[in-house]
C-alpha cells in the first residue's frame, strides 16, 4: 500500500505543474497530484457509453479535466436526445458524435478512442469491456465491474494480456475525508486495528433503476464499503455473515425486484479485526456516510457531510443544516479525482490504485454475504 497521503486540487491549472512531495502540518507525507494538461500534442480520445445518472457525473468530470477529447457518446436510441443536449449543453458540437449500443461496434473501431468510460447498467457492463478491451482501448467501469467473479476475472486477465488499463471506479478511496482516515491509520496513529463501523443510508433508487441492475443491494450498493473496509484492513475475509429486510416506506418496490431495503454484515479477518456494516434504502434523512476506526491505541471517525455548516441556536433548540440528498453531492470532489488518477495510471504517472486483485475480494465478500442473506448461515471465504 501506497505510504503517502494522496492529495488532488480540485481548481483548474493553466500550465503543467509537476507532483510534489511535502509534508502538512500534522506531519503527514502529502504527494499533490495535480491536474496535468497533456505535454504531448495528442490528448487521449474517449467514448462515454451509457449517460444515465452517473453518465452526466462523468461526462463533467472528463470535461472539466482538460485531458480527453470527447469522441463519442452512446446509449441506446431512446437517450439519443438527451444526448444531442448534452453535446449541445456542454459546447461539444463538432467535435463529439452519437451512437446507440447496439453499433458500438464502430464506435470500438474509431482509432482516434484510446479510452472507454463504462455507465451502463451492471448487466451490460461484462459485454462492454470485453469489446472495448479487445478493441485495444483502456477502460474504466462504474461499479460493480460484473455481476459475478468469474466474469470480472475474465475481465482482468483479458486486460493483462492485451496490457490494457481495467478501472473500477471505487470512488470511496479518492474521498478526501476517506482517503485521510487510511493514512492516519495506516501511519499509526491508532494503533492496532480492532473494530470498523461503515454506516451507508440513502433515498434509494427507483424502479426502473431495480429492473436495470438486478445485482442486489450487497452487489449494488454496499459493494463500494466493501472494497473500502477490506481495502482499509490490508486483508480478505475469512468468514462473513449478513441479515436483511424489508421496511421502508417502499417495500413493495423492493420486494417486486426480490432485493432488500435494509442489510447489516458483519466481516471477520484473519487478524482478529471485525467490520460492522449497514447499508440502508429509502431512509428519509438524506445521504449519510460514517466510517468509525477503532484501534488500540484510539479512535478515528469521519463525519456526515452537509448542506453547510450552519448551526443555529435560539432559546428554545439547536440545530444544523441538513445533509446532503445523494452520492453525486457527497462525492463531487472525487469523481474527478478518480477520473484523474485513472488518466494517469494510462500514461504510466501512477500505479492502478484499484488492483484487480482488490476488485475480485470485493466481488467475493459480495457474493458471499449475498448467500448468507438468503440462507442465514456463516459463509467461510
Amino acid at each position: 500500500m501506497p505510504s503517502a497521503k494522496i492529495v488532488f486540487p480540485l481548481g483548474k491549472y493553466s500550465k503543467t505543474i509537476p507532483n510534489t512531495c511535502q509534508q502538512n502540518s500534522i506531519g503527514e507525507t502529502v504527494v499533490i497530484l495535480h491536474k496535468l494538461e497533456m505535454t504531448s500534442n495528442q490528448t487521449l480520445g474517449a467514448a462515454l457509453v451509457g449517460v444515465g445518472r452517473m453518465g452526466q457525473v462523468h461526462l463533467k468530470s472528463m470535461i472539466d479535466s482538460g485531458r480527453l477529447n470527447i469522441r463519442w457518446l452512446v446509449d441506446i436510441p431512446a437517450q439519443h436526445g438527451l444526448m444531442a443536449e448534452l453535446i449541445k449543453r456542454h459546447r461539444l458540437t463538432g467535435e463529439t458524435e452519437i451512437s446507440d449500443i447496439e453499433s458500438s461496434q464502430k464506435v470500438l473501431s474509431d482509432p482516434r478512442v484510446d479510452v472507454v468510460i463504462i455507465c451502463t447498467p451492471t448487466p451490460s457492463h461484462y459485454d462492454i469491456i470485453k469489446k472495448a478491451l479487445t478493441a485495444g482501448k483502456h477502460v474504466m467501469c462504474e461499479k460493480p465491474l460484473t455481476l459475478t467473479v468469474s466474469e470480472t476475472k475474465d475481465c482482468y486477465e483479458l486486460a493483462k494480456k492485451l496490457k490494457k488499463i481495467l478501472f473500477c471506479a471505487y470512488n470511496r478511496r479518492f474521498d478526501k475525508q476517506f482517503n485521510t482516515l487510511y493514512q492516519r491509520y495506516k501511519r499509526g496513529d491508532i494503533g492496532n486495528l480492532r473494530m470498523v463501523k461503515f454506516t451507508s443510508r440513502e433515498d434509494g433508487p427507483g424502479k426502473e433503476y431495480l429492473q436495470n441492475n438486478r445485482s442486489g443491494i450487497f452487489l449494488d450498493m454496499a459493494i463500494h464499503d466493501i472494497d473500502y473496509v477490506c481495502w482499509l484492513v490490508g486483508e480478505r475475509p475469512s468468514s462473513v455473515c449478513a441479515f436483511g429486510s424489508i421496511s421502508s416506506d417502499n417495500s413493495a418496490l423492493y420486494r417486486s425486484a426480490d432485493d432488500f431495503d435494509c442489510v447489516t454484515a458483519i466481516l471477520n479477518f484473519p487478524s482478529g479485526v471485525m467490520a460492522n456494516m449497514e447499508d440502508t434504502r429509502a431512509a428519509r434523512i438524506g445521504y449519510e456516510q460514517k466510517v468509525e476506526v477503532l484501534g488500540t491505541k484510539g479512535l478515528i471517525q469521519t463525519r456526515n457531510m452537509k448542506a453547510s455548516e450552519l448551526y443555529s441556536i435560539t432559546q428554545n433548540s439547536c440545530q444544523s443544516e441538513a445533509l446532503l440528498r445523494s452520492s453525486e453531492e457527497r462525492y463531487v470532489d472525487s469523481f474527478p479525482t478518480e477520473l484523474n488518477h485513472f488518466i494517469n495510471s494510462i500514461e504510466g504517472k501512477e500505479e492502478n490504485l484499484v488492483s484487480a486483485e482488490s476488485c475480485i475480494i470485493a466481488m467475493e465478500v459480495s457474493e458471499a454475504l449475498s448467500e448468507s442473506l438468503k440462507t442465514g448461515s456463516i459463509v467461510r471465504l
